[in-house]
């Protein structure tokens, strides 16, 4: 029996039943597709290359603008790192299950 939704409420049951299946909460699969959609806009972006030198002058031209420790950055990066295996897992199971 089909049941008449309106668009907003099918797309949050969908989404709803997507997370449900992946093992993750709505607002997590959410923050996936962002997160996606900002990882191909980067891989679409030409980076520029960096000397050694040129990043060593770039460093310490931010030294004074930056208020942030040598513990503080590590630290952020071994998050950002965490976040990607978090973000990757979720694809994997999109992927197993034929949604990715």
């Amino acid at each position: 029996m089909a049941v008449s939704v309106k668009n907003s409420e099918g797309i949050k049951l969908l989404i709803e039943e997507v997370a449900k299946a992946v093992g993750v909460s709505p607002k997590e699969l959410i923050e996936y597709y962002e997160w996606k959609a900002n990882r191909e806009k980067l891989k679409k972006m030409k980076p520029t290359r960096m000397t050694k030198k040129e990043a060593k002058n770039f460093i310490l031209s931010q030294k004074g603008k930056r208020k942030i420790s040598e513990e503080e950055a590590i630290k952020l990066y071994y998050e950002a790192e965490e976040e990607i295996k978090k973000w990757e897992k979720i694809e994997r199971k999109l992927k197993k299950l034929g949604l990715e």
